[in-house]
């Protein structure tokens, strides 16, 4: 086969799973989601880029898929997706934003009645609920999903097609303009919304979510109450973005012991989550799990994407006289993998100044240029290389006006499309998700060195806030300093990781 034309064909698909059309079959992690699908955990942790999304679209949109790793003894699990309270889809007002309130506890019963609504419409309307409630002959719980329905009945929510537009409308009802016009102190929100949603519906928010617990735990099913894209909900404000995150977490601990069949899934950024400053933060650790990939999961995540195109699969095919199937990759062997790998790259960097004279092998060559600070590679980086490597090769044999490489990507288009990466992900991720921290950034641009102490960074970071241990800290949960020691708070001194190096500008 031509590889002009199988290059043509060649791509990762798309970094980001929400447009992305392959992801379902080219799911890699099925461990992950066996940690993620425990009942016990509550908190998704992964820093951008490590697949969260992905999961959440995986539990909201094709259940069934995961359904032979669902928690054992139940006849069903229903996921309730939410997304940022400022998401075009499932939006809760802009109005609430403007309140000129950073309390964490104003921020908690905010949540508490957008759970409470959204969970309250999901179960009223889900037709499976319904029917396994008609025959039920539990009286407690024939009572309690009268109760629901009369709730939703009191909220105006009852025959909507647009259910989701008359939830945003009662949710900006309830947030009344009296607490945007001034601020307000205490407990004064809290106060307002609690006595404006029992006015309108005689019960309590939480008084409803207990009518839901009695109904799943009567059909015998679980209902996942699901959070994502919560790193967008206040983008200029940093400090408002963790008093609202705080406020879910801590609803979090209050209500996870109350219900026995309602659970939380909150995905969330880890970097933004070792930030929050909670009570007892460290018994949070039998809640949370957190997605991080292996070497051999990534080239397998790399390659069925690959093979995902008909044209690319026959290559591989003729390249190794084997048969090749998306099915075949993912459950392979790392050594069917690696030689699949090498059908399209090269297998060696051609790097100078290799010690011994020996090369390195690509794939460990991409691994280490990808890895940031905290020694973590993300899908999302490695299928934006082999995308703009593709790019890079198409451009190189405009120029020769042939294929010379041996294999569909050579070693010169992969250090080109590096280099591309690098700065893009400077800008789009370090000052595009950090813009508090952009001053730090900055002092790194043009350095003529890569590795800093200590004592280096308190002086670059000395008139900068936050400088001192918090200031290293915080760049380091970025990924932008790897701890040459043992820890970060331990270590005395730091190194800028490849993948950032070309990106700002510093020497290698």
């Amino acid at each position: 086969m031509d590889p002009q034309k199988v290059l043509s064909a060649l791509n990762f698909g798309r970094v980001d799973a929400e447009s992305d059309t392959r992801f379902e079959n080219c799911f890699i992690g099925t461990d992950m989601l066996r940690q993620i699908l425990l009942p016990q955990h509550s908190l998704v942790l992964g820093s951008k880029g490590s697949g969260k999304s992905a999961a959440f679209r995986l539990f909201c949109t094709d259940k069934e898929k995961l359904r032979q790793l669902f928690p054992k003894g139940y006849d069903d699990v229903f996921p309730i997706p939410g997304y940022g309270l400022y998401n075009e889809e499932y939006i809760y007002g802009n109005e609430f934003r403007d309140i000129r309130s950073d309390s964490v506890d104003d921020f908690r019963y905010f949540w508490l009645m957008v759970v409470g609504l959204k969970t309250v419409t999901f179960i009223a309307d889900e037709p499976k609920i319904r029917e396994m409630v008609s025959k039920s002959k539990n009286p407690k719980v024939k009572e309690s999903f009268k109760i629901i329905l009369q709730v939703v009945d009191d909220l105006g929510l009852v025959n909507e097609k647009r259910t989701l537009g008359k939830l945003k409308q009662r949710v900006m009802q309830l947030v009344k303009p009296s607490l945007r016009d001034q601020p307000l102190g205490g407990d004064a929100i809290p106060k307002i919304l609690a006595g404006d949603f029992k006015h309108k519906t005689g019960t309590s928010v939480t008084s409803v979510l207990d009518h839901i617990d009695i109904v799943l735990q009567g059909i015998n099913t679980l209902a996942w109450i699901m959070l994502d894209k919560l790193d967008l909900l206040f983008i200029d404000d940093f400090e408002k973005l963790k008093s609202s995150i705080t406020g879910l977490v801590q609803l979090l601990i209050e209500q996870s012991n109350r219900f026995k069949n309602i659970h939380f899934k909150i995905f969330l950024r880890s970097d933004i989550y070792r930030q929050l400053r909670i009570v007892n933060k460290s018994h949070l650790v039998s809640y949370s799990s957190e997605m991080k990939w292996t070497e051999p999961l990534l080239l397998k995540l790399l390659v069925s994407r690959a093979v995902a195109e008909e044209v690319v699969r026959e290559y591989c095919e003729e390249q190794t006289g084997e048969s090749v199937s998306i099915s075949e990759v993912i459950e392979g062997t790392d050594d069917d993998v690696l030689r699949l790998f090498y059908v399209l790259f090269e297998s060696t960097i051609n790097e100078e100044n290799t010690p011994d004279g020996i090369e390195p092998f690509v794939h460990a060559w991409m691994l280490s240029h990808l890895s940031d600070g905290r020694g973590h590679v993300y899908p999302r980086e490695q299928i934006h290389l082999g995308n703009l490597a593709v790019e890079k090769q198409l451009e190189i044999n405009r120029k020769e006006r042939e294929h010379q490489s041996a294999r569909l990507i050579s070693a010169a288009a992969l250090k080109e499309a590096l280099a591309a990466l690098s700065i893009y992900r400077c800008d789009t991720y370090l000052y595009s998700e950090f813009p508090h921290l952009s001053k730090h950034f900055d002092t790194f641009r043009g350095s003529a060195k890569v590795n800093f102490t200590r004592d280096e960074l308190n002086k670059l970071f000395e008139n900068l806030t936050p400088n001192g241990d918090e200031g290293i800290r915080s760049v380091y949960d970025t990924g932008l300093l790897a701890p040459l020691g043992r820890t970060v708070d331990s270590s005395m001194e730091f190194s800028i990781p490849l993948l950032y190096r070309i990106g700002l500008g510093i020497a290698e």
